[in-house]
């Protein structure tokens, strides 16, 4: 009797411990890189990159905003959820208005269960525009 009492205790709680797992599907956010440096760029010519990730966990990833502290900086995101398996991107656009070197961050969050903030790095140099002269 005392057996069948401890391997039905035992079964309860390794049935528990199943049920628990699948309950904890959580998203993962896996990016392919964090950081661009870009080649000398001219200035006010377009520059941008693309940062891709994969939801690498088993529920959907959402990511809730992409910001940086300077304005030159403008990250866009996908707005829809990134089921699992699945491949999204954020877009970095740099204003290269203003010559000189920059390195800026970039900050995701997302409901990733191991990295709800991720920060993505982009550096460069701008040079500057020379103005054209006319020879009288």
């Amino acid at each position: 009797m005392k057996k069948i009492t401890i391997t039905l205790i035992f079964l309860s709680v390794f049935a528990c411990l199943k049920a628990q797992d699948k309950g904890n599907k959580a998203p993962q956010i896996a990016f392919t890189e964090t950081a661009f440096a870009f080649d000398t760029l001219m200035q006010n010519a377009p520059c941008e990159h693309l940062f891709s990730f994969t939801n690498t966990g088993d529920a959907p990833l959402v990511v809730s905003s992409a910001f940086s502290s300077c304005g030159c900086v403008v990250p866009e995101w996908p707005k829809e959820p990134v089921m699992p398996g699945k491949k999204g991107s954020i877009k970095v656009v740099y204003n290269t208005s203003k010559a000189g070197n920059f390195n800026k961050a970039i900050v995701v969050k997302s409901n990733a269960a191991d990295s709800p903030k991720t920060v993505l790095r982009i550096t460069g140099v701008v040079k500057e525009e020379k103005a054209e002269t006319t020879d009288r």
